[in-house]
């Protein structure tokens, strides 16, 4: 153990961590992966919200109530929650966990998701955490899937299973970035299909994305879910869009 610790302390001697938003030294000895001025700047999704799709009030007193999107399009999932908001720092370690493999951005953000109090979730009536898949077109040029690096960070800390061979995504579909709602739901309608019903039927499911924008990823995973004889289903992502 002591060995291990100087080792440690070399290290930090010669390649000390940085700050990923502002690349400022960090303190030794510490897991963090944020200064303690840019993690200030991280809004964490607390307080007021709707209990379906989690877009929260922040200048309401009223508690939580539903928002006026899902009274008039009810979704496939039971609910969907986030930890921060999808702007700023978050929105720029995003882009470079997927877009340019940067792994420790990826570490950042499974550190921030899988912390995070999601209050009054009970993770343990889950029968497992399902990554949103990606097309084996996209899979090849990622190297690897953003969501399931996130949902084997939160599976790992709340002690549920992950379990990324009953959903895949059968059809490649253009990047939703800068789609609207509309062409959203158009664009990934029909995109996924259903492993194993057998292990899905009669089951509860926690499906794990990076970023919530309109909600219709999610909830087309949802529908091919719950039409293969899912129970209950459930979305997390790291960042939603405000």
């Amino acid at each position: 153990m002591i060995f291990r610790e100087f080792l440690s302390q070399i290290s930090d001697a010669f390649f000390p961590r940085i700050c990923l938003a502002c690349s400022c030294v960090l303190p030794t000895g510490r897991p963090e992966f944020f200064c303690a001025d840019c993690f200030c700047r991280i809004t964490f999704l607390d307080g007021s919200l709707c209990p379906v799709c989690g877009v929260t009030f922040p200048d309401s007193s009223a508690g939580n109530h539903l928002c006026g999107s899902c009274m008039e399009h009810p979704h496939w999932f039971d609910f969907a929650r986030a930890a921060v908001a999808y702007e700023g720092i978050i929105l720029d370690a995003i882009h470079r966990f997927k877009y340019g493999r940067d792994l420790t951005a990826g570490a950042a953000l499974a550190g921030l998701l899988a912390d995070f109090d999601f209050a009054g979730i009970d993770f343990s009536a889950f029968d497992a955490m399902i990554p949103v898949p990606l097309h084996i077109r996209r899979l090849r040029e990622r190297r690897f899937n953003q969501s399931l690096v996130l949902a084997r960070a939160l599976g790992k800390k709340h002690g549920v299973a992950v379990d990324f061979s009953l959903l895949k995504r059968r059809r490649f579909t253009l990047t939703q970035t800068g789609l609207n709602k509309s062409q959203r739901d158009k664009n990934i309608s029909g995109a996924f299909a259903a492993n194993h019903p057998d292990k899905i039927r009669g089951g509860s499911f926690l499906l794990v994305d990076d970023v919530y924008t309109t909600g219709a990823t999610l909830n087309e995973c949802a529908k091919t879910l719950v039409e293969a004889g899912a129970k209950r289903v459930a979305a997390m992502t790291a960042a939603r869009v405000l």
